[in-house]
């Protein structure tokens, strides 16, 4: 690894420390990450150079040798990202809402084919193998039910009236600047991306309370089909899905899905309010288990 980096990049590094595919380590004070890239890296530049032009700061990231962002090691593109800035502070929610800025730039709402397609996929896995995890499979038809009725919703919105963001791939409770910052976790979407996976995460870790949700929400201006949107994406369970890939990739083990499971009715109650907040704002589609 040492040798590698200094071959490629012109840096020289006496230790560096290894966590799951990362690779952590200093130069002069300054924070690097050499780390594995998985997607599009056409789309990765065209995030990069849509955070320059917004004047949006990000972890840099660090051209080799051969001016290509890409460095093969262990038959796998890595990436090297330069940190100059505090990447330990946690993110507030002001900072997420200034952080996602307007782009004037042409986009697609895709959530509905993301969705329709992972719900598929996750059902030929369980059939194909629940037998192997019994607290996924007992909890699974719950949160596929929280999924086709977010699904549905999608139906509603006019997607002439959504603008797109610098948004993230996800928001988690413990999000700090390392995360935040970093490109390769930034995408365009609809700034309701980020908010409601923000007080998704927040309310089921019991860091925010339904008071602050409405001051959150009274704090932005969201149209009717914003506001659709963010009642679908409260709804999609993202957080138990991901803890679910996880699981399967014995990553973790399947304990850790209970903690999502234990919330339900507690997460349930707070869907029922959040859905009478905005049909007293606005008239929203019906969906008959969220009345009271």
């Amino acid at each position: 690894m040492k040798n590698l980096i200094n071959y490629y990049y012109n840096l020289i590094i006496s230790d560096f420390r290894k966590i799951d595919d990362y690779y952590n380590f200093d130069v002069n004070n300054i924070k690097y990450c050499f780390l594995p890239f998985e997607g599009d890296i056409t789309y990765l530049q065209k995030i990069y150079s849509t955070l320059y032009r917004s004047n949006k700061y990000c972890h840099e990231i660090v051209i080799n040798k051969d001016n290509s962002i890409l460095t093969i090691y262990e038959n796998k593109p890595y990436i090297l990202l330069k940190k100059m800035f505090n990447i330990n502070r946690k993110i507030t929610f002001e900072e997420i809402v200034n952080y996602d800025t307007l782009v004037y730039d042409e986009a697609v709402l895709n959530w509905k084919e993301l969705w329709e397609q992972k719900i598929d996929y996750y059902e030929y896995q369980m059939n194909q193998f629940g037998f192997k995890y019994k607290i996924l499979k007992n909890s699974f038809n719950y949160y596929i039910g929280l999924s086709e009725t977010a699904i549905s919703l999608l139906n509603y919105v006019d997607n002439k009236l959504i603008d797109f963001y610098i948004s993230h791939k996800r928001i988690t409770n413990d999000d700090n600047c390392d995360y935040f910052f970093n490109p390769m976790n930034i995408i365009i979407d609809s700034r309701v991306r980020d908010i409601a996976e923000y007080i998704k995460v927040n309310y089921l870790n019991q860091l925010i309370d339904f008071n602050q949700v409405i001051n959150i929400l009274n704090s932005i201006k969201l149209n009717y089909s914003e506001n659709i949107l963010l009642l679908s994406r409260l709804l999609y369970p993202s957080q138990y899905f991901d803890i679910y890939d996880r699981i399967i990739q014995e990553k973790i083990s399947e304990e850790k899905a209970i903690f999502y499971i234990k919330k339900n009715l507690y997460y349930e109650d707070f869907l029922k309010k959040i859905y009478k907040y905005l049909k007293n704002k606005q008239r929203m589609p019906e969906i008959q288990w969220l009345e009271y």
